[in-house]
């Protein structure tokens, strides 16, 4: 795991979970934006960058080693917090513990645990591997999957983005792969979370609100303080990553909410 740091001379701080799948240039536009007002902690995930080596491992080891990390920085307070998708599991489990506290946090379509038989379970991952697999080795299905009209960012060339895309997602390793979807949908919460005071937030887009149906019943119940926010017209992590502006005008207006 690896923690890249902007806005170092802002003493509002922000740790920022990425969603997988996703090189670290695909934040780079939203990143700048949120780092010209506080100090972000990206994180990188093992195993999704190949200069940095190691293979994921499991949702738990990564909180662990971020929560190491922000207490060796003297930090046991963040003013806020994001996570996405798989970034999403982790913000939940950090969140669960409360080993470093969040004043606010934003978890966008953020994975929850199964709640189902081991077998099935099993199923699951071995169709999530397969899919993750064809999209990575075909570039027809990454484009089915994620139309490039839609996921480019505006001025960008969409050509050039995905071939870089296709090359990266080819840099993951197989235990990488298993180990994203087992752990970012088997990871261990505590059966109560901690009695923490942060104010939550979970976003999802309408077009993915069929697909986060169990996630946001689960989280409603494990949060009670949660708030829900539907984005219409976004899917999966579109809002994050190509509406830079538009995502960071929502997230300072939660974030800096005085109640």
């Amino acid at each position: 795991m690896q923690i890249l740091e902007h806005g170092q001379n802002h003493p509002q701080t922000l740790l920022f979970f990425p969603c997988t799948a996703e090189p670290v240039w695909a934040f780079e536009a939203t990143i700048a934006l949120l780092s010209q007002r506080r100090h972000v902690f990206q994180v990188v995930f093992d195993g999704h960058q190949p200069e940095y080596p190691g293979d994921f491992t499991s949702v738990e080891q990564t909180v662990d080693e971020v929560t190491a990390y922000l207490k060796n920085y003297g930090i046991d307070r963040l003013d806020a917090a994001y996570g996405c998708s798989l970034g999403g599991a982790c913000l939940t489990r950090l969140l669960a513990l409360d080993e470093i506290s969040v004043g606010r946090a934003i978890i966008d379509g953020g994975i929850t645990p199964y709640q189902m038989p081991y077998l099935l379970r099993s199923l699951h991952l071995a169709v999530d591997v397969l899919s993750f697999k064809l999209a990575a080795n075909n570039r027809k299905v990454l484009e089915a999957a994620f139309p490039p009209e839609r996921f480019t960012l505006p001025g960008h060339d969409s050509v050039k983005e995905y071939d870089a895309i296709v090359a990266y997602l080819k840099t993951y390793s197989d235990r990488t792969i298993r180990n994203i979807f087992w752990s970012g949908n088997n990871y261990a919460l505590p059966e109560t979370s901690a009695a923490c005071s942060t104010k939550i937030a979970y976003w999802y887009g309408a077009d993915e609100k069929k697909d986060r149906k169990y996630n946001i019943r689960f989280i409603r119940r494990y949060f009670p303080q949660i708030q829900l926010r539907e984005f219409p017209n976004m899917a999966h992590a579109e809002l994050v990553m190509i509406h830079p502006e538009e995502f960071c005008r929502h997230a300072e207006e939660f974030l800096n909410l005085e109640e």
